[in-house]
């Protein structure tokens, strides 16, 4: 029997839980410092968690995503452009995905993370959020199109963990086999 992970249904269940947690994210932060280091901050901590999911799906090691996060996180508090941060959160996204966790050609990773992260970017710009409660839908939205990464690179098997069956229950299934087939 085999137990596999759907890193494409994961992807979209994160994805709610960030549109669902934007809000009461945002707002807590927000307390604590200026609105758009906040929802920067809320951005990067959605980035940072996803390419743990990523690193854990890929097999890969947590150390190897740090630069990258670490780089986004210096931008998350220096700079005034949150289109700026939001496409330097992209290239970031797709440098994790595409470069350390699951790693492709040259080539196919540029088609695929052109296709799956410039059009999440550009459906949720095309939304056009301007309040929380848009921003929020939006998140969800994008990670939807992200989803598409598996479907598109044929990564939906993840691992497959091998569980060992019962003597009895595998013995049962070659006897049912034998009677029903006639070998």
């Amino acid at each position: 029997m085999k137990i596999s992970r759907r890193p494409m249904i994961a992807t979209i269940l994160y994805g709610l839980m960030c549109g669902i947690t934007f809000i009461p994210v945002s707002i807590v932060l927000s307390y604590m410092i200026y609105w758009p280091e906040a929802f920067r901050l809320a951005i990067w901590s959605y980035v940072a968690l996803y390419g743990l999911l990523l690193t854990w799906w890929g097999r890969g090691n947590p150390i190897s995503i740090v630069f990258p996060l670490l780089t986004l996180f210096i931008f998350v508090f220096w700079g005034n452009s949150n289109s700026a941060f939001l496409l330097l959160a992209l290239g970031i996204l797709s440098w994790i995905r595409s470069g350390i966790c699951f790693r492709r050609p040259l080539a196919e990773m540029l088609g695929v993370e052109l296709l799956i992260c410039t059009g999440g970017g550009a459906l949720v710009a095309c939304f056009a959020p301007h309040s929380t409660l848009t921003w929020a839908m939006g998140i969800w939205l994008f990670f939807l199109v992200q989803s598409l990464y598996f479907v598109l690179t044929g990564d939906l098997r993840s691992e497959e963990d091998e569980v060992r069956m019962d003597p009895f229950d595998e013995a049962k299934r070659q006897a049912e086999r034998i009677l029903s087939n006639g070998v």
